[in-house]
């Protein structure tokens, strides 16, 4: 199922898929929509994360073994994969399909790069999607800014006049950390 970044937190407290695919070149946006998963995870029995990255020297069998072992501490884990390119590659897209067709009571985290548009066709980008979710993460333009901004400022008990609000959509030049 895709998924919108504000979508997640509705989405989590209905239930904790089992596959979630959280992608985009929007740094903070990534952060948060990772951390409301993390959230949940814990709160559903993942006391365990398992941290891998994906570099060139990746053995994807890692992510296959990592979901069939059973962990000495906890009942399930959170297997949390970091693709940076957003691209898993031949290997990477047979490992998914593996891993999906292998039940696990685990929970997969999958944290890429920008996917391009052929990757949204790909077999391994369908069979997560149908599994799971997939979060994209856009970033914010020019003229939704303001709106996003006003809205962050409100979350935290606070105002701002519409002059203020002007300035630091100029100042921080879309940069969402800077906000």
């Amino acid at each position: 199922m895709k998924l919108r970044p504000e979508q997640i937190h509705s989405q989590l407290q209905k239930q904790v898929l089992p596959v979630y695919l959280v992608s985009g070149d929007e740094t903070l946006l990534v952060q948060e929509t990772c951390d409301a998963i993390r959230a949940a995870a814990r709160e559903a029995g993942c006391s365990e994360r398992e941290l891998m990255h994906v570099d060139k020297k990746f053995n994807w069998d890692e992510l296959i073994a990592s979901s069939a072992e059973m962990s000495l501490f906890a009942e399930r884990k959170l297997i949390e994969l970091r693709i940076p390119s957003g691209k898993p590659g031949t290997e990477g897209s047979k490992a998914f399909n593996q891993y999906l067709e292998s039940p696990s009571e685990n929970i997969l985290l999958i944290v890429a790069g920008k996917i391009d548009k052929a990757s949204t066709n790909s077999k391994w980008f369908k069979a997560l999607d149908q599994a799971g979710a997939v979060i994209q993460v856009w970033p914010i333009d020019q003229r939704e800014l303001p709106r996003w901004i006003s809205q962050r400022v409100k979350q935290q008990g606070m105002d701002i006049d519409h002059e203020a609000l002007g300035l630091l959509c100029d100042r921080i030049e879309g940069n969402l950390l800077a906000a």
